[in-house]
């Protein structure tokens, strides 16, 4: 199985003329024709995502996020991005990066994984894109509730490392509209498309003030809690369709640059929990 291979298996459910103009999707580093026999899966491109796919043997890495995202002049290992292009490169560790054609896709996707985490009905498209793919998602709640008991679900389910609201508690939320990652943008179309509320990340001060003037609701949990969620779906597409030949891993690297383990928010509060589960384990097994 090759570089290639894998990316074909990605494309037919995420194809590239599905991701925006601005984007930079695709393989980025490294052959199509290299050889994989296993794959790590991540959310972002850091030093310690790197160093993990390197500790676990991953000859490719497939990321949402891309590494390379703005035109290189040039490749030095004096900044970030260079060094990282070039640690990949003598490690012989591919990259491939499915960000908005990841977005846009109906059954894989990251608006799909976080409409089936929230359990959301019958989700269809937000926003129809001039290419014929679609981003975000607008259904409906099982039962209607209230804006606060709907944002306390919502932290529950994301874990995320802070969550924002705007708008009043005592709001009944029972449409709502999901725009995973940056989704300030989907303010307007959440409201036209008749959402009580938008669950997104990266609201900007102007657009909570837009989303209040509509009165839409917004539950704010972040960028990273929001997009998450599709690391573990876009994996277990991946094992599906690649059986027993490659082993496909989820990264298990925090990457949310707001989580704080002291205060056990975001990542922390799951590295906290995986390291009390492990500690009752230990436990246990010392007992027997």
């Amino acid at each position: 199985m090759t570089v290639g291979d894998i990316a074909e298996q990605i494309e037919a459910m995420a194809p590239r003329q599905s991701s925006a103009e601005w984007d930079n999707v695709g393989l980025q580093v490294g052959s199509a024709g290299a050889h994989v026999r296993r794959v790590l899966v991540a959310l972002d491109v850091t030093a310690e995502v790197v160093a993990e796919a390197e500790e676990a043997g991953a000859e490719l890495i497939v990321s949402h996020h891309p590494l390379v995202f703005e035109p290189l002049r040039a490749v030095t290992t004096d900044e970030p991005v260079g060094a990282l292009v070039a640690r990949l490169l003598r490690g012989g560790v591919a990259l491939y990066s499915a960000h908005t054609n990841l977005d846009a896709a109906p059954v894989i996707g990251t608006t799909m994984a976080l409409s089936e985490i929230l359990g959301l009905q019958a989700p269809r498209p937000l926003v129809t894109a001039e290419n014929g793919g679609g981003f975000g998602a607008v259904g409906e709640l099982r039962e209607a509730a209230r804006l606060d008991e709907f944002a306390e679900f919502v932290r529950e389910r994301l874990e995320p490392s802070r969550l924002t609201v705007v708008g009043a508690g005592e709001a009944v939320v029972q449409r709502v509209a999901l725009m995973p990652g940056s989704g300030g943008d989907a303010v307007k179309p959440a409201a036209a498309a008749g959402a009580d509320a938008l669950v997104c990340g990266d609201l900007k001060h102007h657009d909570a003030l837009a989303a209040r003037a509509l009165g839409l609701a917004v539950v704010d949990a972040g960028h990273y809690a929001t997009e998450h969620p599709v690391v573990a779906r876009l994996a277990g597409y991946l094992r599906g369709r690649l059986g027993d030949i490659v082993e496909v891993m989820e990264s298990q690297v925090c990457t949310d640059p707001f989580a704080d383990e002291k205060r056990d928010t975001g990542c922390g509060k799951r590295r906290t929990a995986e390291a009390r589960d492990e500690k009752q384990r230990s436990a246990e097994a010392g007992d027997g």
